[in-house]
């Protein structure tokens, strides 16, 4: 596990990063890097995203649409790659004109030595993207894809992904939703996302995140997540199969706000570190119910994980941990369950899907790990998580700061114990300008 010194430093590297790819297209002062002249200034090294002349045309430019030739008279659009041809041998451009008219614009953004870097989302409606309908037909590039849907955005109703490159992807709604901001046939070079998963702070108990899988893959990730139920986020598994880990996956950090029911995490490889701000839901039913997984959820990807994964409960400090009992108010239960079952039992509903398939309990590991159950209770009793499961995580952090209480996690015997030569871990804060539809 990284020390919290190092992982901000890395965060105030990488956030950015990103807004160097638009330096060499505005010229505005809002984004707070107008003074920087080049991509370097910015922490951004254009070699590591791949631009054109580092990449295989058809990993920047659509096959068909990628010179501007003439086509009935008129030059055609440069376009991403996608399927942009209602009938192909026609060259219509049929669906692109669909795309355009009801979602926007791609922009290909360059660097000061006109290198392609990214491709953005031009929006004809800024504020909330409808992404749907239309939006399959364009299949990402292995550039950085900069899809933001605004504050209000929604994303639903489709299977897609952006490929590889460091992508951002922000929207407020989503569900029926199959979504990857990384694919294995597009490499995973420099292949960092940001997904915002959730932009409104919601003053009820509703859920703007449901049915929901959204998968990145390679490299080290950043997923912020708000008000969802019954939605997986895969930060590490191989083209998003829960039985294998990506093995470019990096250190991924995934942050949980608002009201969370019925969730998972799956970290891949890597130091993973999963951050639930427990306290903040306003829960309305008998259980919350999420699994964590350091790896995958199945197969292979359940216990090979060389990774050390930790879970941060944002709950109070001084909240009693327990081993055995019914859990009280200000008390958290860590145990394994008596009568542990050996075998693996599944979530029913997901065990033909394989981007989606986990195990409640997991079975027993090669050296004799099982999954860990908590049960956590606030002292106003206005959360009670009823059992939740955790399988193959190395560390537990209580709370944020520089007091926080870090444990180590022994789930062989189903033991926590406090160590103090672990550094807190503090998450990242999430930049507002990405819900303000700034990137």
């Amino acid at each position: 596990m990284k020390s919290s010194s190092v992982l901000v430093a890395s965060l105030m590297l990488w956030t950015p990063l990103i807004a160097g790819c638009l330096i060499a297209e505005s010229d505005s002062e809002s984004d707070g890097y107008a003074s920087l002249t080049s991509p370097a200034e910015a922490g951004f090294d254009v070699a590591d995203v791949g631009p054109a002349n580092a990449l295989s045309p058809e990993a920047v430019y659509d096959e068909k649409y990628f010179d501007g030739h003439i086509q009935n008279g008129k030059p055609t659009p440069i376009l991403p790659p996608g399927r942009w041809d209602w009938a192909a041998a026609n060259n219509d451009l049929a669906t692109w004109k669909t795309f355009k008219n009801t979602i926007g614009d791609l922009k290909l953004l360059k660097n000061a030595q006109n290198q392609p870097i990214a491709w953005q989302l031009i929006a004809n409606a800024p504020g909330g993207v409808d992404y749907t309908g239309s939006a399959p037909y364009f299949e990402g590039s292995s550039l950085s894809d900069i899809v933001n849907l605004g504050a209000q955005g929604a994303l639903h109703s489709f299977s897609g992904s952006l490929r590889g490159g460091p992508d951002i992807l922000v929207f407020n709604k989503a569900w029926a939703i199959d979504f990857s901001t990384s694919s294995v046939q597009a490499g995973a070079a420099n292949d960092d996302d940001l997904v915002v998963a959730g932009c409104d702070v919601n003053n009820t108990s509703a859920f703007d995140i449901q049915g929901a899988s959204i998968h990145t893959g390679a490299g080290s990730d950043r997923i912020f997540v708000r008000d969802a139920k019954a939605a997986g986020f895969d930060a590490g598994n191989l083209d998003g199969v829960t039985s294998n880990l990506d093995p470019q996956d990096g250190d991924d950090i995934v942050v949980y706000r608002g009201n969370m029911l019925d969730f998972r995490f799956f970290g891949g490889r890597g130091n993973d570190t999963a951050v639930w701000y427990a306290d903040e839901g306003k829960q309305t039913t008998a259980w919350l119910g999420p699994n964590f997984f350091g790896g995958g959820g199945a197969g292979d990807a359940l216990w090979n994980d060389p990774g050390k994964d930790r879970l941060v409960l944002v709950i109070p400090k001084d909240t009693q941990m327990i081993s055995s009992g019914a859990t009280q108010p200000g008390q958290l239960l860590v145990r394994i369950l008596n009568n542990y079952n050996p075998n693996i039992d599944w979530d029913d509903p997901t065990v033909n899907d394989p981007k989606a398939k986990y195990c409640i309990t997991c079975g027993v590991g090669p050296q004799g790990r099982k999954t860990l159950t908590l049960e956590y209770r606030s002292k106003s009793d206005h959360i009670h998580t009823g059992y939740f499961w955790v399988t193959a995580f190395e560390e537990l952090q209580i709370g944020l700061g520089p007091q926080a209480l870090v444990y180590t996690l022994n789930d062989i015997l189903g033991k926590a114990t406090l160590d103090p030569s672990l550094t807190p871990f503090e998450p990242p804060p999430l930049d507002p300008k990405y819900c303000q539809g700034m990137n």
